[in-house]
């Protein structure tokens, strides 16, 4: 192999993981060398070329990237949260972190990150299951993962077997003018309704016509 392999092309750098992850094979110590000595080039070719490689690692693929030097130069790092969820846009969001903006990633791909990054570990109440999806779904399960509570599963697949078909109270049944607080007494309602501390729309309106009020008098 030439000395200018990866000069002349520096995907080829990723490729060469890529291909020893997929195929399960390993370079020749030169090889090796050889990356080493061209880590820095890794962040060369264009991020959508870059994207390409990485969402085809397995975990253990990225530990090599790691091994070689090639993940530093990429913004990238590695804990044990790379092993907890199993799916090319978990290792992303795991390795990458916030750094993950820098790579052409879709809206989707960036809303899923952002579940992860701003999740905190819930307790295992119905309260704190609500106010955990509310963040983080679609992705609870992933989120879960990702903040080491995996034993909290299934709170979360027993919340979303019981999710109500249509909300206690909308918007325009309330006696407010628009703004904010509508959303955040709807937000509160739906909470309480997941605690079980309110199960009709009386018990709704009667909540609302009581926060609404101190809201009010407390301004």
């Amino acid at each position: 192999m030439k000395d200018s392999v990866f000069e002349d092309d520096p995907l080829r750098l990723l490729r060469a993981v890529r291909l020893e992850d997929e195929l399960d094979f390993r370079m020749i110590p030169e090889t090796e060398e050889l990356v080493h000595r061209s880590a820095h080039l890794v962040g060369a070719p264009a991020g959508e070329r870059i994207l390409a490689e990485l969402r085809r690692l397995s975990a253990g693929g990225y530990r090599r990237l790691d091994s070689l030097g090639l993940l530093e130069p990429l913004g990238g790092r590695i804990d044990d949260r790379l092993d907890r969820w199993d799916s090319p846009e978990y290792r992303l969001a795991a390795v990458f972190r916030e750094g993950l903006r820098r790579l052409p990633v879709s809206n989707e791909l960036r809303r899923f990150a952002g579940a992860l990054l701003r999740a905190s570990r819930p307790e295992g109440d119905a309260r704190s299951i609500h106010r955990f999806r509310r963040e983080t779904e679609p992705w609870s399960l992933e989120a879960l993962a990702f903040v080491g509570a995996p034993e909290l599963a299934g709170a979360i697949e027993e919340a979303r077997r019981h999710d109500p078909a249509e909300p206690l109270l909308r918007g325009d049944e309330l006696d407010l003018p628009p703004g904010p607080e509508i959303g955040r007494l709807l937000a509160e309602i739906e909470e309480e309704r997941a605690a079980g501390t309110i199960a009709t729309k009386e018990e709704a309106l009667e909540y609302a016509r009581r926060n609404a009020g101190a809201v009010r008098e407390d301004g």
